[in-house]
């Protein structure tokens, strides 16, 4: 069973269908468009096109199955454009069937858009369905993590696995890493996820716990439109992040006000490239501006007033002024007690050959 160990240390990259993930790689970039697309092909489609155009890597469905609701009368509540919305959730989950034919339509779409394609799958056929077209990985939501059949289904493929954690416990996570690996399953890629709105159960240094305990590359999928957290998740070492994307926050969608427009996505994909660009590495590298200014505003080896020959130098005639283009002041030392060859003038940077 994985152990915690140092915190600082970093697990190895993995590629999916040619896409590295993990470290000295850029961030991977999913978008969840299972809900949003509301069943409907021409949607789904747009909305690919859509991630594709904003830069994602992946965009993600969800296959499911109604029939998993032991209770037919249950309803749900969400809220869409300021609206909300109650609806059975049986008959919800039929609306976003597509079949075989339609889901391999969806697949060839996120190819010829240069995007991955693959799915939350939460019943054991859809796994065999979406193994059928050909997916490079796939992924299960947090509320399956507990269920050993579906997730030994997937690690028979030896496919990687991505996991929304959610309610997760860290002993079912151990779990759910041990039926995968046992039936043969590739890599597992845990998303921290929650499903709260108090800041401090958020606990984002999870992403830390996991890229410590496993050896792979942990990620973050973002609950809303909070960019701060996913920033903040990224800064601590998430390798891949989920993104939810809607054409328009007015859908009546489930998850409708988590999602971003289109518009949105592009711009929060430059913004997650810029703040990792900036994120750089582990250990002290001045920039190259910064080592040119030094040259200007680093302090010299200088003279505090007027200085005759023959006299000794310290303390009160030498220190420290701009710009940094002379001696170095850890160099004073060395000056203190030796006397100047000439007269000098206050404000003069000193040499060794100001030296008696």
């Amino acid at each position: 069973m994985p152990q915690a160990t140092d915190p600082t240390a970093a697990p190895a990259a993995i590629t999916i269908a040619g896409r590295s993930i993990g470290p000295g790689h850029p961030c991977f970039l999913a978008v969840e468009v299972g809900t949003t697309c509301l069943g409907e092909m021409d949607r789904a489609l747009r909305l690919v096109h859509a991630a594709a155009a904003a830069g994602v890597d992946a965009v993600k469905f969800q296959v499911i199955d109604p029939t998993q609701i032991s209770d037919p009368t249950v309803t749900y509540t969400f809220r869409s454009g300021g609206q909300s919305y109650t609806v059975n959730m049986k008959e919800m989950f039929e609306r976003l069937c597509f079949s075989r034919d339609q889901w391999r339509d969806i697949a060839d779409a996120c190819a010829d858009a240069g995007v991955l394609f693959y799915a939350t799958v939460d019943y054991l056929d859809g796994v065999d369905m979406m193994e059928s077209i050909g997916v490079p990985c796939h992924k299960i939501g947090a509320w399956d993590t507990t269920f050993k059949p579906l997730i030994e289904r997937i690690g028979a493929t030896g496919k990687p696995l991505f996991v929304d954690l959610g309610p997760t416990t860290q002993e079912e996570a151990d779990d759910l890493v041990g039926w995968h690996q046992g039936a043969g399953g590739g890599p597992v890629l845990f998303l921290h996820d929650f499903h709260t709105g108090d800041d401090g159960e958020m606990n984002l240094r999870a992403v830390q716990h996991l890229n410590a305990r496993y050896p792979w590359p942990a990620g973050f999928s973002a609950p809303g439109r909070d960019d701060d957290l996913d920033f903040a998740a990224l800064a601590l070492g998430a390798a891949h992040l989920e993104k939810r994307l809607i054409l328009s926050r007015r859908d009546p969608a489930f998850h409708a006000d988590e999602s971003l427009e289109p518009d949105e996505l592009a711009a929060w994909v430059q913004r997650i490239r810029h703040v990792e660009r900036a994120l750089g590495r582990a250990e002290i590298v001045p920039s190259r501006v910064d080592r040119e200014q030094s040259r200007d505003y680093y302090r010299s080896i200088c003279t505090l007033r007027p200085v005759a020959a023959g006299e000794a130098f310290g303390p009160d005639n030498l220190g420290g002024k701009r710009p940094g283009t002379g001696l170095p002041t850890a160099r004073l030392n060395e000056f203190w007690g030796r006397r100047a060859a000439t007269d000098l003038a206050a404000d003069t940077l000193i040499g060794e050959e100001h030296l008696a």
